[in-house]
């Protein structure tokens, strides 16, 4: 019972952390550069792919850990 608490705690921390990083890399992904051009810019595609595959990477991982559950 115990295990199942704290499995269903940590994925909803972990969907409520996952959420705001994607939003994030959405906008700067969206957003126009408007910076001048001698300061460096981050990649918004890149930022935006790496978010992915970590949330989906998590998603697996919380996957594997819910088959393992008792």
């Amino acid at each position: 019972m115990a295990a199942w608490f704290i499995f269903w705690v940590t994925a909803i921390i972990a969907i409520g952390g996952q959420i705001p990083l994607i939003v994030a890399a959405w906008r700067l992904y969206r957003q126009p550069p408007t910076a001048p051009a001698h300061i460096p810019r981050s990649n918004g595609q890149a930022d935006l792919a790496w978010t992915l595959v970590t949330a989906l990477a998590t998603v697996v991982l919380f996957g594997f850990a819910y088959l393992a559950l008792p």
